[in-house]
């Protein structure tokens, strides 16, 4: 019976050293696979981050061996993000995220990038780029710079500053001295020398596109401006005027009414002989350009009490026209001044929606147009 129990005690402890080699040999086993999922997963992050290092060190690299020369202009106010994209457009960066993420970790804590134009070549790396910007390596040579028909001297003036030229300030202070440049312009002799309560050198600056250096001075680009004008009245256009017993400053506040009052080339002769027909029978302009001009905005809906404005432009309270040009005209505009159409018209209406102008002769026809094209 005790041998029986020995061997049962001896089986048993066979069993249970099988159990613990078994065990340890599955073990051994687990934690070879959990080894392997280990060097399998770092290998896979690192193969990641490799491979993402290439893929982000080649979107930092240039877009293309060109060297065309590419003006950037950086708005006041830009962030990151707005630079990467106005890069971006521009052909000079290969991947907007990347660039931010590039910027973002490389911008010296506070420092910021200066608004300003920048000269780049599609050549250049992101990196090489940005060192630029952020180093303040602006670009002061020419930009061109489109000022657009109908724009008046405050619209101009930050039209200016918004491309670096000069500042806002600058530039209409410098339209002050108007009788610094009346001695070297003909364009302004007919410019009245008691000018009171107008606009210093409204509509006398044209309406072009410039090529002006960045962090020019004002004066530079008001000379600029008044050479323009000058060169634009032909000596024919002179004469003409003068024939009409009008003047270049008359001529020039008509046509920024005709500028201001049609979206049309066929409109503006006829509107011009709408503004001359009122004036030849001493009736009130009453145009609204001069109403938002003397208000200082452009709102669709004028009120019965903007109408009534007191300044010496509104053609609403004030016979003739007004006290000056209420914007910079286009040539076309000039020109319709200077040559009217030969019609009767006395009142004119447009179409909210498609700028559509329909004339009339009497107060009753033009009450019809009212009712069918306004309301």
């Amino acid at each position: 019976m005790a041998q029986k129990d020995n061997a049962s005690l001896e089986e048993t402890t066979k069993d249970l050293f099988a159990d613990d080699e078994f065990n340890l040999k599955e073990n051994r086993h687990e934690n070879r696979k959990r080894l392997i999922t280990i060097i399998v997963i770092l290998l896979c992050a690192v193969c990641l981050f490799v491979t993402w290092r290439f893929y982000y060190n080649n979107q930092l690299k240039p877009v293309s061996n060109s060297h065309k020369k590419i003006i950037v202009e950086i708005p006041e106010g830009s962030k990151i993000d707005d630079i990467a994209k106005i890069l971006y457009d521009k052909g000079l960066i290969r991947n907007r995220m990347i660039f931010q993420s590039y910027a973002g970790r490389h911008s010296r804590g506070i420092k910021q990038i200066k608004a300003a134009n920048y000269r780049f070549e599609p050549s250049m790396s992101s990196v090489e780029i940005f060192n630029a910007m952020l180093n303040g390596k602006d670009y002061d040579g020419e930009v061109a710079i489109t000022i657009p028909e109908g724009k008046n001297i405050k619209e101009i003036g930050a039209i200016l500053e918004s491309h670096h030229i000069c500042s806002s300030e600058d530039f209409i202070n410098e339209t002050k001295k108007v009788s610094e440049y009346k001695k070297r312009y003909t364009i302004l002799s007919s410019y009245p020398d008691n000018a009171d309560g107008r606009t210093p050198l409204e509509g006398y600056l044209f309406a072009d596109t410039y090529q002006f250096t960045s962090n020019s001075s004002a004066s530079t680009v008001v000379s600029q401006m008044l050479a323009n004008t000058q060169k634009k009245f032909s000596k024919d256009m002179l004469n003409k005027i003068s024939a009409n017993n009008q003047s270049v400053d008359q001529i020039l506040t008509v046509a920024s009414l005709i500028e201001m009052e049609t979206k049309t080339d066929k409109d503006r002769p006829k509107v011009a002989s709408v503004i001359y027909n009122r004036l030849a029978k001493n009736m009130k302009l009453q145009l609204d350009a001069t109403v938002l001009y003397a208000l200082g905005e452009k709102k669709t809906n004028i009120t019965n009490d903007d109408l009534k404005t007191n300044s010496p432009y509104n053609t609403y309270i004030n016979n003739g026209l007004p006290i000056g040009p209420i914007c910079s005209p286009s040539l076309k505009s000039i020109k319709a001044a200077i040559n009217p159409a030969q019609t009767d018209y006395l009142y004119y209406v447009s179409e909210p929606s498609t700028g559509k102008m329909h004339y009339a002769n009497n107060l009753s026809d033009h009450n019809q147009n009212v009712n069918k094209y306004l309301k």
